[in-house]
């Protein structure tokens, strides 16, 4: 109760933002995520003092498991261009809700974009698309060992 009362909550807009985003997730396969996150998920704008004190580098997006609370930070309302990359946003962080660490959590996102219909020709400009890329690199290297492909991207 202390994560939830301690943090603020999502505006009228915001949750219709992330609605829209679950909303995609079902659309393309992921119900069981989708599931968790209108379900299971209490959803903030904000961190509680004591996760605030702990550095986030490019974070979009936060979850506390496993309590079921996700924070949303203000990039995850800015930065991507479309409901698709707050999807992938939200899809990795409904494989932390069940469980998952980084590595599997990156590289579920990266394997499944394309389900997901997250592609290269349609983000590849957007600075989420780059910077999931590049942490997906940096956690799930064995993804990107294949130099026959831009990035040595194993999954194209």
């Amino acid at each position: 109760m202390f994560l939830i009362a301690s943090a603020k909550s999502l505006s009228l807009e915001q949750k219709t933002t992330v609605a829209a985003a679950i909303h995609v997730l079902r659309d393309k396969g992921f119900s069981s995520e989708a599931l968790w996150l209108d379900n299971f998920t209490i959803f903030r704008s904000n961190d509680n003092w004591l996760n605030a004190s702990v550095a986030k580098e490019s974070a979009y997006a936060a979850t506390n498991f496993p309590f079921g609370i996700i924070t949303l930070y203000s990039d995850f309302f800015s930065y991507p261009v479309d409901d698709t990359e707050r999807a992938a946003i939200l899809l990795h962080e409904a494989r932390h809700l069940r469980g998952d660490d980084e590595k599997e959590a990156y590289g579920f996102v990266w394997k499944n974009r394309k389900q997901l219909g997250w592609t290269e020709d349609k983000h590849f400009e957007s600075p989420v698309w780059k910077n999931i890329r590049h942490q997906t690199r940096e956690n799930v290297p064995n993804l990107f060992v294949c130099d026959f492909n831009e990035f040595a991207d194993c999954t194209e």
